[in-house]
């Protein structure tokens, strides 16, 4: 059995030699039964499975730390435990066979996984990882983002300037969304994903004249559906492709009331969807070394035609990348990067009058930003939370320049729970 296993033994062994077990107690070195074969090794980060010969049926197990280091030597006659605390515990055993294996969705050295606080990326980022065949993973993302004030190109605006040319102007603006998710792996290669939102949003406005209003939307959002492909796996590296569908299941028809008419068709950042089918491709790339993370995502939005009140929202594309920092086996921090420009609207809603509030050009709605991200990730391994994430992500603009008058974007927070199993 040995010499059939010789391969893939040598290849495990090499890998095991130069991973450290990560975990938080002492070592005990008290096999559960009284024999002295060894047959189990677990660790926080690896298994190693020894199988004794079918007259020996016991398994006993021994608990390692950090400073643990497992080895083999070259007959596979003998295991050495050696301790940060000194102890060399040497276990002889004969005719047995040694397999190496993952456990826990962590894996060897040479391997990326997700088993540690900065296997996801941070919880802004959507898409971006796959799972293995068989399992699930559901996520709630709550996201808040606050605008405050106009801007044209690089240039602050007061509300005065904006007045000399509008009647009405928007002042600040707040949107907050709950994002419940579901992904879901038919295969090791591909992982599917459904996001569901729910979406609300606050305007206040000033008049001319000085009268300041406040108007309101809200409901679900619009549905995406997304595939996503593994083409690359290999060095600790992964790529995969992401490809979905955004269905238009948000209203584009929000209505409030204003002092000029009851009931009035909402500007075009007040609705909650596109009103179109979008296509939704894009690219991830992920990296790992033993304390450090790091990706780079690829995402676009197409639009696909007019919707009912003959206009389409402006194409955006994003680029973002972030490096993570992993400092226990439970918490790892971010920061992040993320660049995104987005078109105009093509044509336009026949109810708004864009001589009355910048909110209604659909000349005005494009923009460049650049956005700065900071993020803790807190992963549980173990215990009645084992599969479980917590994720919260802070970020703000270093630059943005818009197509104005327009509403600048101040800050967004982003916090989220996620559960495998």
């Amino acid at each position: 059995m040995i010499q059939q296993n010789w391969y893939l033994l040598n290849a495990a062994l090499a890998l095991l030699t130069a991973t450290s077990v990560v975990a938080q107690t002492p070592p005990t070195l008290q096999p559960e039964t009284e024999t002295e074969v060894l047959t189990a090794v677990t660790g926080t980060n690896l298994e190693e499975v020894i199988v004794p010969t079918p007259n020996q049926q016991t398994l006993p197990t021994f608990e390692l730390n950090s400073q643990t280091q497992v080895s083999v030597d070259d007959s596979f006659s003998t295991v050495s435990l050696n301790t940060s605390i000194g102890e060399n515990v040497t276990l002889p055993f004969q005719d047995t066979t040694v397999i190496i294996a993952d456990s826990s969705d962590r894996a060897t050295n040479s391997e990326w996984t997700s088993g540690r606080p900065d296997g996801h990326a941070p919880i802004g980022v959507m898409g971006d990882h796959v799972h293995k065949a068989g399992e699930w993973m559901v996520s709630y993302r709550y996201m808040f983002m606050a605008m405050a004030g106009n801007r044209d190109g690089t240039d602050n605006l007061s509300t005065d300037e904006v007045l000399r040319d509008f009647m009405v102007t928007p002042e600040d603006m707040t949107m907050q969304m709950h994002m419940f998710g579901a992904m879901y792996a038919p295969t090791d290669d591909l992982t599917l994903m459904v996001m569901l939102p729910f979406v609300s949003k606050e305007m206040d406005h000033r008049t001319r004249s000085g009268v300041e209003f406040t108007t309101n939307s809200g409901g679900l959002g619009d549905i995406k559906f997304t595939g996503l492909y593994n083409v690359l796996r290999e060095n600790r590296q992964r790529v995969h492709l992401n490809f979905g569908v955004s269905f238009p299941t948000g209203s584009i028809d929000e209505r409030d009331d204003t002092p000029a008419v009851n009931d009035q068709i909402l500007p075009y950042p007040m609705q909650i969807g596109s009103g179109t089918f979008d296509l939704l491709p894009g690219i991830t790339y992920l990296g790992q070394t033993d304390d450090w993370s790091w990706g780079t995502q690829l995402n676009t939005a197409i639009r696909l035609g007019q919707n009912s009140r003959d206009y389409s929202l402006g194409n955006r594309y994003q680029l973002t990348t972030w490096v993570g920092r992993q400092w226990t086996e439970q918490v790892s921090t971010s920061l992040r990067l993320s660049g995104q420009t987005w078109g105009n609207y093509d044509g336009a809603d026949s109810s708004l009058n864009p001589m009355m509030i910048p909110t209604a050009d659909p000349e005005l709605r494009g923009g460049t930003r650049l956005d700065l991200g900071l993020g803790i990730n807190v992963y549980f391994p173990e215990g009645s939370l084992a599969g479980g994430r917590l994720g919260v992500e802070f970020e703000f603009p270093v630059y943005q320049s818009l197509e104005g008058p327009q509403l600048e974007t101040d800050w967004q927070l982003t916090a989220g729970l996620q559960y495998s199993f």
